[in-house]
């Protein structure tokens, strides 16, 4: 894959642009978030664990929108 300026930008676009559709699974949608980190990883762009975790809980659909609230109140309450 191309290292280039434009693919970079093409998938940092694919991944902030990323939104879990009703009807897809929790495994189809990780499988294509995790197929867009790697691609990030072969041309060098390098997202640590912390915001790839953000960056998922608020991709999922409203329908897990409990699981987002509970994640992110329990990490306030641990940090």
């Amino acid at each position: 894959m191309m290292k280039s300026l434009s693919n970079k930008l093409y998938l940092k676009k694919q991944l902030y642009g990323l939104h879990m559709n009703e009807g897809t699974t929790v495994l189809e949608h990780l499988n294509f978030f995790n197929k867009i980190i790697n691609e990030l990883l072969v041309v060098n762009i390098k997202i640590n664990k912390e915001d790839k975790a953000l960056m998922l809980l608020s991709l999922l659909s409203q329908s897990y929108d409990h699981i987002t609230t509970i994640m992110l109140y329990v990490r306030k309450l641990s940090s």
